[in-house]
């Protein structure tokens, strides 16, 4: 997503879908979502599944605070990443999961510039000493890899009448 840039709260909303696949390969449905917007398991959604679809479709753009509250909680991110002018969901989780980070970037704070140029150098050193690329680090981390989607469970498709005739010959042929 572009640093900075408007981005759309139904386009982070589709990249957050496309995140939250199942093990089978399937997003959730938007009921499933809507039902997860509750602040407690069962407890009563935040909103409706006729507004998560409106937010998803891009129909409704402006969610109340405690529907955005919900959203988060749906997608398990960062409600400041649904607000707009906040792309980086890669920071944004750091800041919201890790305490140490937060203290990091409060020592900082009034170093300006030069500070934050030495903090990130510190990174990338640690990064290549754990082992991973000092490369920048995207904003949204890397969706999940393509999962197969598996055939659903349920009744054959309907045989046209050649093939039937063809697995009527094979079956009683024994092949």
């Amino acid at each position: 997503m572009p640093s900075g840039a408007h981005v759309s709260l139904a386009s982070k909303l589709a990249l957050l879908l496309r995140r939250k696949t199942a093990a089978d390969g399937r997003e959730p449905s938007i009921r499933a979502l809507a039902a997860a917007t509750a602040e407690t398991p069962n407890g009563k959604p935040a909103m409706t599944h006729q507004v998560v679809n409106d937010l998803l479709n891009g129909t409704k753009a402006n969610p109340q605070l405690s529907q955005l509250l919900g959203l988060a909680r749906a997608f398990r991110c960062p409600t400041a990443f649904l607000l707009p002018g906040y792309n980086g969901l890669t920071s944004l989780s750091v800041y919201e999961e890790h305490p140490d980070a937060r203290e990091a970037l409060r020592l900082i704070h009034d170093l300006g510039a030069a500070g934050a140029a030495e903090l990130r150098e510190a990174a990338r050193a640690i990064r290549l000493r754990h082992g991973h690329s000092d490369v920048a680090v995207p904003e949204v981390p890397e969706p999940m890899p393509e999962l197969p989607i598996a055939p659903r469970p349920g009744r054959r498709r309907r045989l046209s009448l050649s093939e039937a005739a063809e697995r009527a010959v094979s079956d009683l042929e024994g092949m």
